[in-house]
């Protein structure tokens, strides 16, 4: 838990994730589809940066697809348009099966360890 200046305690558990990672981001007709770049993922949703196309409006359904890092398994997530700001915007997930909340909580672990490890290497690499 964070202790805002206010004294109110707020949680805030997004994480960031590697930068370059993009996303999928379509309509539910599939007519309107962006590749975005993921910039934040929470607990149930995901901050993404691109210029989104018009018929993906604010508070409409859609459809995020994210690829697991060195898996090629693709993850489907239904979604909702959350919020704006200029070319930043936030996806909200809706219900999640079972196998969804399970690939959804993988890739939380593997996009949090991701930059962890990207250090690392680099790191070693300038050792040598």
């Amino acid at each position: 838990m964070v202790r805002h200046a206010s004294g109110v305690f707020y949680r805030n558990d997004r994480t960031s994730v590697a930068p370059g990672t993009s996303v999928r981001l379509y309509s539910l007709d599939r007519k309107h589809s962006v590749r975005a770049q993921l910039l934040a993922l929470g607990a149930s949703d995901l901050a993404l940066s691109a210029l989104r196309p018009a018929g993906l409006a604010l508070g409409c359904q859609a459809q995020v697809a994210v690829t697991l890092p060195g898996r090629y398994i693709e993850i489907e997530l239904p979604c909702a348009i959350d919020w704006e700001d200029g070319v930043n915007f936030g996806v909200r997930l809706d219900y999640l099966s079972a196998r969804q909340a399970y690939g959804f909580s993988l890739l939380r672990e593997l996009l949090r360890a991701a930059p962890a490890a990207a250090a690392t290497t680099s790191r070693r690499a300038s050792v040598r």
